[in-house]
């Protein structure tokens, strides 16, 4: 391994992804960028892709691998930021793939606006096999928030950022920043939905950024295993706010600029929780955020003109009522 401070360091996490890990390393090994890092975290597979990372790491000196004993997703990328060497840190799931000039784009647009973090649009890659032609379709998610493509901005200036989808994955962050904020991932054993504070910290204290509106990574979505398919686990969304509150504890000026913002994409994520958990756990979810919401209020961090119209009355409802808004409520008509 060379002792050679890399430019960009991509992490890597693993977890019985065999079927799809040759094509996400074949992606990051034929990159147009050479001067980088790829740390694959194996978080204790019981398929064969301990074997196949330890056969890309013989033949790409590049690649570093890290084996532990499964403790989760949160923990895996915890790892991998402490071993990160590079100027730049970037992230690819071990069941997705990057365009061949993914990394060169970003690191190109990264050090021309001397930004803190580069984001990209993605493809949905939904073939269940290994091809990459004609079935992908561009995914762009940040259109409709009134974001700016190419060119610096500070997510102060531009808080529609905060309401989309957080795709840690399509971007590149200075690792200086990460370590001096100590941004990092919770790491609840079992737990999902990692990347949702990640992203609000990011966003939060990365005050120079800038989007990409062509597509750069693509995200699978039919891994019948990836994790955020699972009904079971309730609160890891709750754990997942609770961290980005004491995280803006930490910083008083984040703190006023962003409590009430926080409160909207609360909403959005809950919305989208609630219809994915098991419908016999839904009840005890809505009790959990109408306490939430209404402790929100009592503290002033619920203001109406941080909500639309119908989700300023979506939170009123579920503060007011969890069993009655849970009779009512349709997955449409929240916000």
């Amino acid at each position: 391994m060379s002792t050679q401070q890399p430019r960009v360091s991509i992490i890597v996490p693993v977890y019985n992804t065999a079927r799809f890990l040759h094509q996400c390393l074949d992606s990051l090994c034929a990159q147009t960028l050479q001067d980088i890092e790829i740390i694959c975290i194996d978080d204790g597979s019981t398929d064969t892709s301990p074997d196949i990372l330890a056969s890309y790491a013989c033949a790409d000196e590049r690649i570093r691998v890290i084996s532990k004993e499964n403790s989760g997703y949160g923990d895996s990328m915890n790892r991998g930021l402490d071993a990160a060497r590079g100027t730049y840190l970037g992230i690819v799931e071990s069941d997705d793939f990057a365009s061949p000039h993914m990394f060169e784009r970003l690191l190109k647009t990264m050090e021309r606006f001397d930004a803190d973090v580069v984001k990209s649009n993605y493809y949905e890659h939904e073939n269940g096999g290994t091809d990459t032609t004609g079935n992908d379709r561009i995914i762009r998610v940040f259109d409709g928030f009134g974001l700016p493509y190419g060119r610096l901005f500070n997510p102060y200036d531009y808080q529609g950022v905060f309401q989309v989808r957080p795709c840690i994955w399509t971007g590149l962050y200075r690792r200086s920043l990460l370590q001096c904020y100590d941004i990092r991932f919770l790491a609840t054993p079992g737990a999902s939905f990692q990347d949702t504070s990640f992203n609000f910290k990011v966003w939060a204290l990365f005050e120079r950024a800038v989007l990409l509106s062509e597509p750069l990574l693509h995200y699978r979505v039919d891994n019948e295993a990836s994790s955020v398919k699972s009904d079971t686990k309730l609160y890891a969304v709750c754990d997942e706010y609770r961290s980005s509150e004491e995280f803006l504890a930490r910083y008083p000026v984040a703190r006023r600029r962003y409590a009430k913002v926080l409160n909207t994409v609360r909403l959005k994520t809950y919305w989208w929780n609630y219809y994915r958990i098991a419908p016999e756990y839904r009840e005890e979810f809505l009790e959990q955020a109408s306490a939430e919401f209404k402790r929100e209020a009592n503290a002033g961090n619920l203001v109406e003109s941080f909500f639309s119209p119908r989700g300023w009355k979506t939170v009123n409802e579920l503060i007011a009522d969890p069993q009655a808004f849970a009779a009512v409520c349709t997955e449409d008509g929240w916000f």
